[in-house]
């Protein structure tokens, strides 16, 4: 249950001005501050791209400006990317789960001057005491240790998901472990040439 930052994000109606419909792109934006701050990517996001890719049906391009946000929204919203066939682009910065939405791309290019971040997963100590809290009746952990026992094979699970991942988007295997070394307090931002390289962006 691993996530990036923000992974339990409430799961609220999609701020407004996140989604901008131009002709055959869709500009996806969740730097734009709501009441003076950021709000992450989360579950609001996937029913809001959902139902606007049902009604636009010109759209082609999705592209894409943010800092991340929750792992598994953000994994959503791919396989919406995915299944809608939609090419992927960055004009600013995609950083963290950002990356996994648009790596789902079928082309997927950047701007001069764009930027794509990587770094490890991660579970802050609340969001992890939180969860035991909740969740040992329902799993039947009579201990944190079997509870530890739980996490850490959960965090191989995701660690492999993830690589399986990109590696299924056509990045090389050894450019997707390399994502993994930055831990999230310090991010990742390769050089265009190294991107393309590795099949992140395809032109």
């Amino acid at each position: 249950m691993l996530a990036g930052a923000s992974a339990f994000a409430q799961d609220q109606d999609a701020p407004q001005g996140r989604f901008d419909v131009q002709g055959q792109r869709l500009v996806f934006d969740t730097t734009i501050p709501v009441d003076g701050k950021e709000i992450d990517i989360r579950y609001s996001d996937v029913k809001a791209l959902r139902d606007l890719l049902r009604r636009h049906t010109d759209v082609q391009v999705l592209e894409i400006n943010s800092s991340g946000g929750g792992h598994y929204p953000a994994l959503d919203l791919a396989a919406l990317v995915i299944d809608f066939e939609l090419d992927t682009h960055v004009e600013g910065t995609c950083e963290s789960s950002c990356v996994s939405v648009f790596l789902a791309g079928t082309k997927r290019t950047m701007a001069k001057g764009a930027r794509l971040g990587f770094h490890q997963l991660s579970w802050n100590a609340g969001a992890v005491e939180d969860y035991y809290t909740k969740n040992s009746g329902r799993r039947g952990w009579k201990t944190p240790f079997e509870f530890a026992e739980w996490m850490y094979q959960d965090t191989q699970t995701e660690t492999f998901n993830r690589l399986n991942y990109m590696v299924q988007r056509g990045v090389d295997a050894q450019f997707a472990i390399q994502t993994i070394r930055k831990p999230d307090t310090s991010m990742w931002f390769p050089y265009r040439a190294v991107l393309l390289a590795a099949g992140v962006i395809t032109e």
